[in-house]
């Protein structure tokens, strides 16, 4: 009897639990551009960008407040010959790579928010959390990065959700485009010496990585207008 009460009241949790979890959560895909940042593209945004796609799940611990994870994918290039910089005129590097990534992150909305919620239908947010890739022609192919990024969502019918955002890669590595410190490069003419310190990368500088783009996310159980009392 008591081994009976015990499995219905587990049973009876589990149901629970299970509903509160649909309630909270949203499914989505992902998709948009990808692009690269190092020695050979310093700053420039949206260079050679690629098509970047994947999927993302989102655990809403409340209104302000969700959980993250997220797989992604793209592709990363850079090539000297696209600056005007005389070392990098002399230097006629490049290289190109795909990328594959997965993402755990945790979302803080500017405004209260939850899909289906027709007062809290909108909200800017940021996110910041740590991330695994695989860039397989990079120097090191396997790395960890920290992730961070700004974002705009909105809901765009009772349970689906859509928005826009922009996140950086900071990775822990100088090899993704294989410009490296420590490799033999190009040199330069004798006339020209005065590039030669920059002929390979930078000890200090680390590449990054970057995503742009859109999200639609659906939630499987409506969330409903939460409750005043835990306001």
């Amino acid at each position: 009897m008591l081994v009976k009460r015990t499995i219905i009241i587990c049973a009876l949790f589990g149901s629970v639990y299970t509903v509160t979890a649909q309630k909270n959560l949203d499914f989505g895909l992902f998709g948009g551009t990808s692009y690269y940042l190092g020695d050979l593209n310093a700053s420039q945004q949206f260079y050679y960008a690629h098509y970047a796609y994947g999927g993302l799940m989102r655990y809403n611990l409340n209104s302000r407040w969700a959980l993250r994870a997220s797989i992604y994918g793209g592709g990363l290039s850079g090539d000297d010959l696209d600056f005007k910089y005389k070392y990098q005129q002399y230097r006629k590097f490049s290289f190109n790579t795909p990328v594959v990534e997965t993402t755990g992150q945790i979302e803080l909305n500017f405004l209260p928010y939850r899909i289906g919620d027709k007062k809290n239908n909108f909200t800017p947010y940021v996110n910041i959390g740590g991330t695994f890739f695989i860039a397989p022609y990079a120097l090191q192919p396997y790395q960890p990065a920290i992730p961070f990024g700004v974002g705009f969502k909105f809901n765009f019918m009772p349970r689906i959700g859509m928005g826009i955002e922009w996140t950086f890669r900071k990775t822990f590595t100088d090899g993704i485009d294989r410009v490296v410190w420590y490799r033999n490069m190009p040199t330069t003419s004798v006339e020209n010496s005065y590039l030669l310190d920059k002929q390979t990368g930078y000890f200090h500088q680390r590449d990054w990585y970057s995503f742009f783009g859109l999200f639609v996310t659906y939630q499987f159980k409506s969330s409903g207008v939460p409750c005043n009392a835990y306001h």
